[in-house]
């Protein structure tokens, strides 16, 4: 695993220069250079360097070093702004059908600018790791979403960076607004008052901090503290046997848990009358369970993150987040459910 690491530095040196030089026949460090550069083995840079070699990224010249291959052309425009994007951890197995849709809203707005993008990849424990990762990218500006705090605390420090997903303080955020949705659930609900709901967000969640803040609505008892994972049916019957909550946030994947629990404390007809709101839209298993889904307007969300973002590279300080207006949805009915717009 640290060859392979150690591999990839210098691929991501070797492509930088490349990069960079617009693919103009420059020469590269040597091998001893490379290797002192990052602390690394020169095993580990011959490596590297054969790779590129045969594949035709790099040619050597007898007497006068590696050299990038100006015959070696991929795209246009390959020296323009490189904008780096980190999803969540940095370090998915794969893609799922969620954050999919997500990307695709990113590069559907990313393909209307004159960057390129590299999407970042990478284990990162600690903020040295970020560091790291960061300079080795060699990036012009940063996209975070859904990223830990300490990876985009880190990474900000070090180059023009703008935040989605999920509020960080510190840092330039665009969130969802979410009194629209609020007012709206209000409205359906038939009053704004004394409302209680059982909220089982991350705090750092736009939407537990969104939900809150609003005076017509209170934390179900006890659930200070709790966790999904301590979220047990008996305890359940314990909390719901004083009181049945008016609007459950929830995961779909809890749907069930709770949905049985309520039944059989209040009878169906009444669990049906509690407004339920999902974390994500719930798949086909729930289809006739009616509930909302807060979505995110994440065209708008990333077209106002490129803006801030053209902004920082030109030196521009920036300060507040924006925020745009999130949309209410209703499952599983809504035909917006099915698009990404």
């Amino acid at each position: 695993m640290q060859t392979i690491s150690d591999v990839q530095k210098v691929w991501h040196r070797v492509m930088s220069i490349r990069f960079r030089t617009g693919n103009q026949a420059v020469r590269i460090p040597s091998s001893n250079e490379l290797a002192r550069e990052f602390g690394i083995a020169r095993s580990s840079v011959r490596i590297a360097l054969e790779q590129l070699t045969a594949e035709g990224v790099l040619i050597t010249r007898k007497g006068s070093g590696t050299f990038i291959n100006p015959k070696r052309t991929f795209f246009l425009h390959e020296n323009s702004t490189l904008i780096g994007l980190m999803v969540q951890n940095c370090n998915l197995f794969f893609y799922s059908r969620a954050i999919q849709r997500e990307l695709a809203c990113f590069f559907a707005e990313l393909y209307q600018t004159e960057w390129n993008v590299r999407n970042v990849e990478a284990t990162m424990l600690t903020p040295e790791d970020v560091r790291m990762t960061v300079q080795h990218n060699y990036l012009d500006a940063l996209l975070t979403f859904g990223t830990p705090d300490f990876i985009v605390e880190t990474a900000n420090e070090l180059l023009p960076l703008v935040n989605l997903g999920i509020y960080r303080e510190g840092v330039t955020n665009v969130v969802s607004d979410l009194d629209g949705c609020i007012e709206e659930l209000f409205r359906i609900t038939g009053r704004d008052r004394e409302i209680l709901t059982w909220n089982l967000s991350n705090p750092e969640e736009y939407l537990f901090r969104s939900f809150r803040s609003k005076p017509g609505l209170i934390r179900f008892p006890g659930t200070e503290g709790l966790t999904e994972n301590a979220v047990t049916a008996e305890l359940l019957r314990e909390m719901f046997a004083k009181r049945c909550p008016d609007w459950i946030l929830i995961h779909p994947d809890m749907l069930e848990l709770f949905r049985g629990v309520i039944v059989e404390r209040y009878g169906e007809e009444r669990a049906r009358k509690i407004l339920w709101l999902y974390h994500y839209v719930p798949d086909t298993a729930h289809d006739e369970w009616t509930g909302y889904f807060i979505r995110a307007d994440r065209r708008k969300e990333v077209r106002a993150a490129i803006a801030l973002l053209k902004r920082k590279m030109n030196g521009e300080t920036v300060t507040g987040d924006v925020s745009v207006p999130a949309q209410l949805l209703r499952c599983p009915d809504d035909p917006a459910l099915l698009t990404m717009d």
